[in-house]
This record gives C-alpha cells, structure tokens and sequence, in this order.
C-alpha cells in the first residue's frame, strides 16, 4: 500500500484504534525515518510514538505544505517542530505539565497561544486553520465536565475552515478481559470525552465500543516493557493495574 493512500478519510475507519498492522504502513514508507530519524522498535516504545506517525501520516497524504496547522495541547511538539518550515504553525497549550508534560516550549517559528482550548482565545482567528490536532492531549480534559467537553469541541470548530480536518488521538487503557465472562461487568477506564465527541460531533469514522475494540486481536498498546520501565514511577500502578494503553482516534471535517 503506497504512501499516498493509506490514510485519507476514506479509509480513516480502520484507524479508529491503534492496530498492529498500521505499524507495518508506518515503516514501510520510511516514515518513522523521516519524522525521527531512526528505525522505531515498536515493541519498545512510548504510544506517543504511534499518535506521532498517525498524525505524520495524515499531514504528509492529505494537508498540502503552507496550511495553517494548530495542536491542541501540543506541549513541546514533536509534529510542528518537524513541519515548522512547511507549514504555519501554532501550538495551543496552558503549559501546566498535566500528563507529565512541559512547563515551557520555546521556538522562534512556531507561534504559541498559552490557553487552554474550551477558553475561546482571541489570539486564534475564527475559521483559520485547516487542521486542528491533538495527540495524548484530551484525556486529560477534567472527567465528566460535560461543560467544558462542549467548549474545547465548539472552541476547535470556531477556529477550523470549512472543509478542514480535525484529527484527536486520545489516550485509553485495555483491561485483559481473557477472565470475564460477561463483558458487562468490565470497568474500562476512559475519560468520557471520547463518548462526548462520539455523540455530539458527526466524524469520519465510526465509534466502536471500547470492549469491542479490547477484543480485537489486532489491537496495538504499549508493551509491558517500556510501560514498567517509564510510565510506572508516575501511575504508581502496575501495568496489570493500569491496563495497556492504546490510542483511540477521531477524524471529522467541519462542513
């Protein structure tokens, strides 16, 4: 499959959720080559590491260079610096280090608004941008403030062209469900804004209940490895505790 054709909207439901098989795509077109500049050991690494060649991906096939691009939550972004020369691009973040991010990110090419989106912040024009992204970023959104749901929604369509995309990759955990014999009985930790999108904002692709993505034998999560090695001393929680994480995926172009 070429690299020109995997990951236009057309296609986007297969990538609803991290699969193994999207990170044959990735490395096939050199992509993790040219966003990093070495081979990903896939098995060993951060699920940053697949939002960042989602999103790559979606940039390079479908967001011609010179667009107007903003990350929502961007922290010290790995995508804008990497595209910072081809198209214009902005970073929305609060800088708060949730989700053990960044305190700071400086750049003389990337243009910084430190907000939080759901704040409807003047320094970022109506209808502006063609594509509007976050990765890792909304699972941190407050849990079940449904007020503040609809404001970062209706604040990234204010700002997004018609006819512009809006890609989220957002963080979600898997339970082994190999010792439930109803899958009712499953407590599957999620921030609600996810269900919250699901509902209120028409997508490309279509929402799959998470327990039907948790039994997907495709499924891709970070592995036991680099969860232990670097995610555990900040959840306190074991990986059997916390569950796998993966990426579930959202796409819609505002109309």
């Amino acid at each position: 499959m070429s690299s020109e054709n995997f990951l236009t909207p057309d296609k986007f439901n297969d990538f609803s959720y991290s699969k193994k098989h999207h990170l044959d795509l990735f490395s096939e077109n050199n992509y993790d080559l040219k966003l990093y500049g070495k081979r990903i050991d896939f098995e060993n690494c951060d699920l940053k590491v697949y939002q960042d060649l989602l999103t790559y991906s979606f940039i390079i096939q479908n967001i011609k260079p010179g667009s107007r691009i903003l990350e929502v939550g961007g922290g010290k972004s790995r995508i804008l610096e990497h595209f910072k020369n081809e198209y214009e691009c902005w970073n929305l973040d609060k800088f708060e280090g949730l989700g053990n991010g960044p305190l700071e990110f400086e750049t003389d090419v990337v243009k910084t608004v430190v907000d939080l989106a759901g704040n409807f912040n003047k320094e970022l024009d109506d209808e502006y941008f063609d594509l509007v992204f976050s990765i890792s970023a909304l699972e941190h959104s407050p849990i079940n403030d449904f007020v503040n749901y609809k404001n970062i929604l209706t604040d990234m369509n204010r700002v997004l062209k018609k006819g512009g995309y809006s890609l989220h990759t957002i963080d979600q955990c898997a339970e082994d469900i190999s010792g439930y014999e109803d899958a009712e009985d499953l407590v599957v930790w999620t921030n609600p804004v996810i269900e919250y999108f699901a509902v209120n904002q028409k997508t490309v692709n279509e929402f799959i209940p998470l327990i039907d993505v948790m039994k997907d034998p495709v499924l891709y999560g970070m592995s036991e490895k680099y969860y232990s090695e670097n995610w555990q001393k900040v959840t306190s929680k074991s990986y059997s505790e916390f569950g796998m994480p993966f990426s579930y995926n959202f796409l819609w172009i505002k109309e």
